[in-house]
């Protein structure tokens, strides 16, 4: 007997695990919306240079890449700003700026699964294309903050920030080109300093600087006052950088006055290659991993040749968000089984559960050929709370019997009175 398997690393999600899913999506789109972002849905599988180009290292390895039957190299998307991306300059470019567009879909990377880590995810972001002001950064990291607050989540988590910028100001200064900034970034982000200062200090020859470098990358938790303090040092002013630094302050304050929870990590990178200036990413102590990111990336619409277009985002893993919510309180509504004990009283049965579907009750009708005494402790386990049982004697009347399946109360009503008779019998 032949049996199957899902694919490895991704998985089903059946009953109450897909309304978690659906219930993260539904509060974020009811979120976004009212900041006024439109929603985009682009498609799955793209061309595999789009997030090639400027993935970064760890991205490009771990796509699901293959040719079609053109022998086009195509991809499944590992994430999807870079499509929004490419439908901003296809379709948006002579929008009123800015354009806010927001989008919730599956994305796939060829990772050792793990615990919080699988190869078909999904993410829930937004993305603001054409305002390089720090109140459209600020916009962001509300709407962010916003989002988790909703969960129930704004207590625990913590957004961590930094300014890339920094570092690119001063690579550039030294004339490293993007392929080495890229490769430095990488490492920095995986943690491997020693090695990316190793290859700074080849190119740039300065111990001055290198030192500097070392010096911030260590500075994980800096406060407010502490980070002013470092703008006014001459390594700052030497290597142009006070203004990425004294933006970081400006940003940090407005997040205090705001009581987000928030730290400033001067050695955090992100390891998409796009980013540009503030990144950002969501932590919460009971797991070991992020659960949302984003950044400003200001220059990858005009790398994809579209006109030079700021922008900033944010993507929110949804399963790795239900990682850390304990309990989500899912609405359901009241379960309503209808019983014909005749084929005689079928029509009626379509005719009820159309009425009360109406009303938001989720109906059930019974096919199962077993008598009243079996049906009604069955229904009863699974959860059903009110029973209409129409017989043939109910059918001749023109009623139907309501039954409580939790408290066995009943009554026997007419048709027209069976929706207010619901209400007093739950």
């Amino acid at each position: 007997m032949v049996g199957f398997e899902t694919v490895r690393g991704m998985r089903d999600y059946i009953g109450l695990d897909a309304e978690k899913i659906r219930y993260i999506e539904f509060t974020f789109r009811d979120l976004v919306t009212k900041y006024g972002y439109s929603e985009i849905i682009p498609p799955i599988v793209e061309e595999f240079q789009l997030f090639a180009l400027k993935g970064g290292e760890e991205l490009r390895d771990t796509m699901y890449v293959f040719k079609d039957k053109a022998d086009r190299e195509l991809a499944l998307r590992p994430e999807i700003t870079p499509s929004v991306a490419r439908a901003y300059i296809k379709y948006l470019q002579s929008s009123p700026k800015p354009v806010r567009l927001f989008y919730f879909g599956t994305v796939y990377r060829y990772d050792e699964p793990q615990y919080g880590r699988y190869r078909e995810f999904r993410q829930a972001g937004v993305e603001m294309i054409g305002d390089s002001s720090i109140l459209a950064d600020l916009e962001i990291l509300d709407l962010l903050y916003n989002f988790y607050d909703k969960l129930g989540l704004s207590d625990n988590i913590i957004i961590k920030i930094n300014n890339i910028g920094i570092f690119r100001k001063i690579m550039d200064k030294y004339n490293i080109n993007d392929s080495l900034q890229e490769h430095i970034l990488h490492l920095i982000d995986k943690n491997k300093i020693n090695e990316a200062l190793e290859i700074i200090e080849n190119v740039i020859k300065d111990n001055t600087v290198v030192n500097f470098l070392h010096d911030i990358l260590s500075k994980k938790d800096l406060k407010m006052e502490e980070l002013k303090s470092l703008s006014e040092i001459e390594e700052v002013s030497r290597l142009d950088i006070k203004n990425e630094i004294l933006y970081l302050y400006q940003l940090a304050h407005v997040l205090n006055r705001l009581n987000m929870n928030f730290k400033i990590d001067l050695g955090f990178v992100r390891g998409l290659a796009y980013y540009t200036g503030l990144i950002f990413e969501v932590l919460h102590p009971s797991v070991q991993f992020s659960i949302a990111g984003g950044g400003r990336y200001d220059k990858l619409i005009e790398l994809y040749g579209g006109l030079p277009s700021p922008a900033i985002g944010f993507a929110i893993g949804v399963e790795r968000t239900l990682l850390v919510i304990k309990d989500i309180k899912i609405e359901e509504p009241t379960n309503i089984v209808v019983i014909g004990m005749t084929e005689d009283a079928i029509l009626t049965m379509i005719l009820i559960s159309r009425i009360l579907r109406k009303e938001g009750y989720k109906v059930v009708l019974n096919s199962k050929d077993q008598p009243l005494s079996k049906l009604l402790p069955y229904y009863a386990s699974q959860g059903f709370k009110i029973a209409i049982i129409i017989g043939q004697q109910e059918l001749e009347k023109n009623e139907v019997t309501i039954r409580n399946l939790n408290t066995r109360k009943q009554l026997t009503i007419s048709l027209e009175k069976v929706q207010e008779a619901i209400k007093q019998m739950l």
